[in-house]
């Protein structure tokens, strides 16, 4: 756009300098214009034309296009805030699968604690959300209490993510994914650890099946 008013300006009685043209171009874009600097000749009004109309079209692509980029860098998770993490009070979930009965379960039995009310459940699981469980996050309730975010116990970097070391209880729950119920079970005892491992202080509340 800059490049092509100042062209076509060219052949008007009043030329444009790069600057003159940048200043033309982002104002007439962003308001409706100062009128300090307006093309004088019909290619240069046509071309601006053109080029708004086109805007009208792309951009709001554009930015449908970042705000789902956006969601998806969400959905992969992003970080429980240090700031966050030091006035208010979290839980962590580990979980290493997302069956929304599961999750609903804790959920539910957790904020049925009078005393948990004002505590946020950071929910840290290797898997992505699936449809369901995004349906049930996005209901106010839950959308304003629950944090998720993708990532390992096993990971040091996720825990980080998670601000374990902040957090007031860590809840390991069963490994659900195994037909072997010890072998669950032994893998659960190892997410365990390494929460241990990380951070010690905090207190857990492991799920196991035996």
């Amino acid at each position: 756009s800059v490049c092509g008013i100042q062209h076509f300006q060219r052949a008007g009685h009043r030329h444009l300098n790069l600057f003159q043209s940048v200043y033309y171009v982002v104002v007439t874009f962003s308001t409706v214009g100062y009128g300090d600097f307006v093309p004088d000749i019909w290619p240069s009004q046509l071309y601006m034309v053109i080029m708004i109309c086109v805007a009208l079209i792309v951009l709001p692509t554009q930015f449908e296009q970042l705000a789902f980029t956006w969601m998806e860098r969400q959905k992969l998770g992003g970080s429980y805030s240090s700031h966050r993490a030091q006035s208010e009070k979290h839980v962590v979930v580990c979980a290493t699968s997302l069956h929304a009965d599961t999750i609903m379960d804790f959920l539910n039995e957790f904020y049925a604690h009078p005393l948990l009310q004002d505590f946020y459940v950071v929910l840290l699981s290797p898997i992505e959300l699936d449809t369901t469980m995004r349906m049930i996050l996005q209901v106010p309730i839950w959308a304003q209490r629950v944090i998720y975010i993708q990532g390992s116990c096993l990971k040091d970097g996720d825990l980080a993510r998670a601000r374990m070391a902040e957090a007031e209880a860590c809840f390991v729950l069963a490994a659900r994914n195994y037909a072997d119920k010890t072998a669950a079970d032994e893998h659960t005892i190892l997410r365990s650890w390494a929460v241990k491992d990380f951070a010690p202080n905090v207190p857990q509340y492991v799920q196991i099946f035996r």
